[in-house]
């Protein structure tokens, strides 16, 4: 008798040991478990984390883009303060024939006849007939580069629809590096300048947002 209850304590023993390596490996389970959500969960936090950060650098990068445009068109828009012209000077809305003119740069420099035929080609890209009148190279031959094309049109209204659809000739195989623009006197032409360089330095600073020249001031799209 004696010695089946000494027994029973011993198996009775041996149970509770087993119980407890058993609740000792199911906590260690349970300890891993946890380890393992606070590492997910940190993990999200710094993504989380970097992408606020990415928002703010680009909202901070699309504020300077602002900033910049403004200062540019304010700068562009204040009155500036000069001698008074006589009042008989032509300004330069006054002179005759310049509302009708238009610029043609980067356009190859061949003969007149071959001229005329790629103008034509190059008015067909941009879906418009337009009649011309007189047109003739400025400026010094230079090898390096085309002198630019002074092109006369019967109709001011054609030469506004033509600098409208200009900026499409960026996505031409033929013309990609054709620039058209408004007959400009040289301080206009220096203002242009200044006014596309920013523009350039806009675009690289801002690579995704959309920024174009319309009435001599950059446009936000």
């Amino acid at each position: 008798m004696k010695l089946a209850r000494a027994t029973m304590n011993n198996f009775e023993t041996v149970i509770s040991v087993e119980n407890l390596e058993k609740q000792l490996r199911e906590c260690k389970e349970e300890l891993d478990r946890h380890r393992v959500n606070v590492i997910e969960l940190q993990q999200t936090v710094i993504n989380h984390q970097k992408q606020q950060l990415s928002t703010v650098t680009a909202s901070v990068q699309k504020v300077k883009a602002y900033s910049t445009v403004l200062a540019q068109n304010c700068a562009a828009t204040s009155p500036k303060v000069g001698k008074p012209l006589p009042v008989n000077h032509p300004t330069p809305v006054q002179q005759p024939g310049r509302e009708k003119n238009m610029v043609v740069f980067g356009l190859p420099e061949t003969t007149d006849r071959v001229a005329k035929t790629t103008l034509d080609e190059l008015f067909e890209e941009l879906n418009e007939k337009p009649k011309v009148t007189t047109m003739k190279r400025i400026g010094e031959r230079n090898e390096k580069r085309p002198r630019p094309l002074l092109v006369s049109l019967e109709k001011r209204a054609t030469l506004l629809a033509l600098l409208r659809k200009a900026r499409n000739l960026k996505d031409s195989k033929q013309f990609s590096v054709v620039y058209l623009s408004p007959d400009l006197t040289p301080s206009e032409l220096k203002e242009q300048k200044a006014l596309r360089s920013t523009l350039k330095r806009i675009r690289s600073e801002d690579p995704g947002g959309c920024y174009f020249i319309r009435n001599n001031l950059i446009q936000v799209g």
